[in-house]
């Protein structure tokens, strides 16, 4: 077994505050208190924040209202929620949540049960409702999908199942570029190892439609055996512990990665590095059971201790209809089945077919809409990273069932 390098990740919060439409801080109180503005909280650098600045001009010609954007670096709004909804304060009238967050905060969410959900890409509308109400317009999607270097590998040999990317990933083996990569750090981990359960037949992710724990079932076995396998073999990197998203996507735009199972917004990054001749894209591949992924969206959502929620309905609805516009900013994803459509269109965006047909798959589904999956999370992580690392794959399953029970919902 080659060795296998355990990675510490470090992580740094900055936290950015940018208003829009305003000018002293003082006329922003006093736009607030007249209900002539709203606060919106974004993560700082994100698609988000800039569509919600490129924006905020027009929502004011439209209804009058201010837009004040609070911009926020990911790793402080989850807790920046947290405190303002303990305190029962309306620091926010809008909020853009990552979708594993939703249950925490459902309580503190207004919900829009008279959206039309009907443009809704695959899977959103299911993962955006809890307790039957709907809790918010989806900004984005992203699931993972193939990326592969079309110079090498020709349209009529890009897999399909596991077995034939198994297959090629030897075949494109060399002394200078792996076949492919395994994901096995931190939460791109577990995505990827309940991506591969869809795939090998899972019925509901970690928890089966009873509320039972199900992680034990074979197809969580398969699936473990499956990122074990990879890992061990000689066509992958060594480092598969401390491989994620982005060092897999550094390998492949610098030519160590002949394809790669990644979130769909790395496919135009790539091709803007290597070219469009070079860089190609299809479906998630397939296990037993078909194609299959879990998503990653986030959502626009009104908050229940808003003063102005009439108005914040509107601002995420106007942020719907402007969800097309995100597919010109740096990421390339969108929310809207239409927007997909029209996108894949145009060469570059040929990645929206690929998550269309993903989505599509009647594998495909969300994360478990709990609010303790930060602390499931930990868990899988340590799952993956464990049996990656030589653990024994039942053993390691059967303790962390355990632990996800105590855990609870």
């Amino acid at each position: 077994m080659k060795k296998r390098i355990l990675s510490i990740m470090l992580a740094a919060a900055m936290i950015g505050t940018m208003v829009v439409g305003c000018g002293s801080k003082k006329d922003t109180k006093k736009a607030q208190n007249s209900g002539k503005s709203i606060t919106i909280l974004v993560e700082s650098g994100s698609p988000a924040e800039a569509l919600a600045k490129d924006t905020a001009e027009a929502f004011e010609e439209e209804t009058g209202c201010k837009v004040v954007i609070d911009a926020v670096a990911y790793t402080g709004m989850y807790d920046k929620l947290s405190t303002e909804i303990k305190a029962k304060q309306a620091a926010h009238d809008v909020a853009g949540m990552d979708v594993v967050w939703l249950a925490a905060f459902a309580d503190a969410i207004e919900p829009i049960n008279d959206a039309d959900t009907s443009d809704f890409l695959p899977t959103l509308k299911d993962s955006g409702t809890i307790d039957g109400n709907l809790v918010g317009y989806p900004m984005w999607v992203n699931t993972k999908i193939l990326i592969y270097r079309k110079d090498l590998i020709p349209e009529d040999k890009v897999p399909k199942t596991w077995e034939e990317y198994q297959t090629l990933a030897k075949e494109l083996n060399t002394d200078d570029m792996s076949g492919t990569t395994v994901f096995g750090s931190g939460t791109d981990a577990v995505c990827s190892f309940l991506d591969f359960a869809c795939q090998a037949g899972a019925e509901g992710l970690v928890f089966d439609k009873d509320g039972n724990v199900n992680i034990t079932d074979q197809p969580y076995v398969d699936a473990l055996n499956f990122m074990v396998e990879n890992a061990d073999a000689d066509y992958t990197p060594a480092d598969s512990l401390s491989t994620a998203a982005t060092e897999s996507q550094e390998l492949f735009t610098n030519g160590k990665v002949a394809m790669q199972l990644n979130w769909s917004h790395q496919y135009p990054a790539a091709v803007e590095v290597l070219g469009e001749d070079k860089v190609g894209c299809a479906p998630m591949i397939g296990g037993s059971a078909g194609i299959g992924a879990t998503t990653g969206p986030w959502y626009e959502c009104v908050m229940k201790n808003s003063e102005n929620k009439e108005m914040a309905k509107k601002y995420v609805k106007f942020m719907y209809d402007h969800n097309a516009d995100y597919m010109d900013l740096t990421l390339k994803i969108a929310g809207r089945t239409s927007v997909y459509e029209e996108a894949g269109k145009t060469p570059g965006n040929e990645h929206t077919t690929a998550v269309l047909e993903t989505l599509g798959a009647k594998q495909s589904q969300a994360r478990p809409m709990v609010a303790t999956w930060s602390q499931i999370e930990e868990v899988l992580t340590n799952v993956v990273e464990s049996s990656i690392g030589g653990a024994d794959v039942k053993k390691t399953l059967e303790t962390a069932k355990t632990e996800i029970e105590a855990i609870g919902k």
